[in-house]
């Protein structure tokens, strides 16, 4: 087995219960599922909220507190309502906005820990859960607020130009994207496929400009990971346009990359590469690697990307039934220094949990 890099550093964060905002009685700090950092400030996401959270640093980026969640409900008419999750899976920040994408994945309940009626737990294997609220891929401006501290809202001036908050199209059983993978010789068959058993999940969001990478846990095609590849368009206010691409008029594209088989569990933009958080696409701890696509952003029609033109970065840690890598940022600690990065997990174990909402992500530094 590959020796399983070190962190160099852990980052506090202070997650304190946030208040208006839907969820779930499980803290915020064990489901985290994505993060991004804008100078002094962490955005962090909990997969079973319908929000943003934002925690600001003052001692020079080794803790973050602070904690304000921002109401993706507030800027998207969500089609299930502010009750229901909309599953968040990854965030990214380009260009005045803060991206967010949904998993756009059905679930399959499980039976509960110790569950001693077998007809029960049968029972809760036959229920598979679908959310509308999971086809969100939205962007909203990110700008500075009154306190200094960036803050979202709904329309703002940026560099000259009035930004939107706006988001593809959704309804009850789809969005545009999904209408436009109908059909779709490799992905149809998996839309409707629970995650966790291969079925088609959205985990990890990367932009530049209108260009948005989504990285999919799954399905997974004979060890072979996908990352679809997006053009958006505001045509009018709140709405995102899938442009056409290529010469066959499809609204999308396809790369295949070999990741070991692995999935993609999320993207960050370093330069004009991707970096890739790869994980298992089953209910496994791992492995759990750091992958590296170079010149992904030069890439101008589809591509199946064998791992000679790839690089593992390094092989991350994970526990077993606990911190699972969720989410990836680079993370600038200012005075010139080389960005590191930053991982946060899901279900951090006792020993990164701090007080009643405190918890601990890792630093590590990237040998790029």
């Amino acid at each position: 087995m590959p020796d399983r890099a070190k962190p160099v550093a852990t980052i506090a964060l202070d997650l304190k219960p946030a208040a208006g905002c839907a969820g779930t009685e499980k803290p915020l700090r064990d489901n985290a599922s994505a993060v991004v950092q804008t100078g002094d400030c962490l955005w962090i996401a909990a997969d079973e909220t319908t929000c943003v959270e934002r925690l600001v640093s003052r001692d020079g980026r080794r803790t973050y507190g602070e904690h304000r969640s921002f109401d993706l409900c507030n800027f998207f008419d969500l089609p299930g309502g502010p009750e229901q999750e909309i599953d968040i899976e990854g965030l990214h920040v380009d260009g005045g906005y803060l991206w967010v994408t949904g998993s756009h994945s059905y679930a399959r309940k499980k039976p509960r820990a110790l569950e001693e009626d077998e007809a029960a737990a049968l029972e809760r294997l036959t229920e598979v859960k679908h959310e509308p609220n999971r086809y969100l891929v939205g962007r909203v401006p990110l700008v500075t607020g009154k306190d200094g501290l960036p803050e979202l809202r709904a329309e703002a001036e940026h560099e000259g130009r009035t930004l939107t908050a706006a988001s593809l199209r959704m309804g009850n059983h789809h969005n545009s994207l999904i209408r436009a993978l109908k059909g779709d010789e490799h992905l149809e068959r998996f839309l409707e496929v629970p995650a966790k058993e291969n079925g088609f999940d959205i985990e990890g969001i990367a932009a530049s400009g209108n260009r948005i990478f989504l990285g999919l846990r799954g399905p997974v095609l004979r060890g072979w990971a996908v990352i679809l590849e997006l053009e958006v368009e505001e045509k009018k206010p709140g709405r995102l346009r899938l442009n056409e691409l290529d010469d066959d008029d499809r609204r999308y594209r396809k790369h295949f990359l070999d990741l070991d088989g692995l999935g993609v569990r999320d993207l960050k933009v370093l330069g004009n590469d991707l970096l890739i958080l790869a994980g298992p696409t089953m209910d496994l701890d791992g492995p759990v690697q750091l992958w590296r696509w170079p010149d992904a952003l030069g890439c101008a029609a589809e591509r199946v990307i064998p791992r000679k033109r790839l690089q593992v970065v390094m092989d991350l840690p994970f526990g077993r039934g606990f911190d699972h890598a969720e989410g990836i940022s680079l993370f600038d600690q200012g005075e010139g220094g080389r960005p590191r990065l930053l991982v946060a997990y899901d279900n951090p174990g006792e020993a990164r949990r701090q007080s009643a909402h405190g918890v601990d992500l890792d630093l590590f530094d990237l040998p790029l």
